[in-house]
């Protein structure tokens, strides 16, 4: 009797079993089940990365398809002489509000680039005008750019100037700059002015003895951002670096430099011919070549770093950008 009832009770479960499943109905036209989930098609094992283009209105698509192809070219704009177009940060920094080394002899412009302002900014002077002799047409290979490219540098300009991140740019004051240098070496009871033993131009190498003290001096001007001239006892930090690598000074041999008097006399400047300062204040040290291992053959460079009141960080003169004859003018052979 009692299986008997077992048996009945699971025949009972099975015809509700099949009973449930023959009243299910499947909706086929619900448009809310049909609608296809866009994300059910990615393939998150391909490893494709899709390229956004640059935008070439943008300064980094100026750097990427004009001035790192047709201008950062070997003993060109590749970091031997500003502007540096080696990296879009080195081109845009190199580029706006940046001051002109040469500049024209009559109706000198203020800046490469003047945001807003193509028709002062020597960039659009270089690329596009018959310069004065010595003003060759860029780029120097002699192959103008198109016209749409010279284009899209004049919008860029007359757009602002905007970094890579569409800011618009800042005016500051001018860096503290390096106006010239004078080195003495003490031979006995003597002092024998140095600087001017160069081996070729007044950019080139000088000689000194080598086992002597050599004490230098440094021309600074500043200006702030209206202009004025900052003289150079209000700069501070004043440090004074040696290395035998140009470009590497991460082990190089520092100094303080002191600021005193010192009276007007014919400097050797790196921009011109020798020319007479009256600025009343340098900064000076004295090095010894021989106390730090220096021997004769030894090749010696110079950095300089001094801070005015409108940056945060000291300026390094010349910098790594520098062009070469800077480097060159801020050396000297040991004997």
């Amino acid at each position: 009797m009692k299986r008997n009832a077992i048996f009945i009770f699971f025949a009972i479960m099975i015809a509700v079993v099949f009973s449930c499943k023959e009243s299910v109905t499947t909706i086929t036209n619900d448009p809310i089940i049909n609608v296809n989930n866009p994300y059910d098609t990615i393939n998150y094992d391909s490893g494709v990365i899709v390229d956004v283009p640059i935008d070439s209105s943008t300064f980094l698509g100026l750097h990427t398809y004009i001035f790192s192809q047709r201008c950062n070219q070997p003993a060109c704009h590749d970091g031997t002489f500003e502007p540096d177009f080696r990296t879009v940060q080195s081109a845009y920094n190199t580029l706006v509000y940046h001051p002109i080394i040469k500049n024209y002899p009559t109706d000198p412009l203020e800046y490469r680039v003047m945001p807003g302002d193509p028709e002062n900014s020597m960039i659009m002077h270089r690329l596009t005008i018959d310069n004065p002799p010595n003003f060759e047409v860029m780029p120097s290979s002699g192959i103008p750019l198109p016209q749409s490219q010279i284009d899209l540098i004049n919008n860029w300009i007359a757009n602002g100037a905007r970094d890579i991140y569409g800011n618009e740019p800042m005016q500051t004051s001018l860096l503290p700059n390096c106006y010239g240098m004078v080195a003495f070496e003490y031979v006995g009871n003597d002092t024998i002015r140095v600087d001017t033993l160069r081996q070729g131009s007044n950019v080139t190498p000088f000689v000194v003895q080598g086992n002597n003290e050599i004490e230098f001096w440094f021309i600074y001007a500043d200006f702030d951002v209206d202009g004025n001239l900052v003289f150079p006892f209000n700069l501070t930090y004043n440090k004074f670096k040696v290395s035998t690598n140009p470009y590497d000074f991460s082990n190089a041999i520092e100094f303080d430099m002191d600021v005193e008097i010192l009276e007007p006399l014919w400097i050797n400047s790196a921009y011109s011919e020798p020319i007479e300062v009256d600025i009343p204040y340098y900064q000076h040290v004295k090095f010894n070549p021989s106390v730090y291992g220096f021997t004769s053959g030894d090749r010696l460079y110079m950095r300089t770093y001094v801070q005015d009141n409108d940056h945060d960080e000291p300026t390094e003169i010349p910098l790594p950008s520098s062009p070469a004859y800077m480097h060159s003018y801020f050396s000297f052979d040991i004997l």
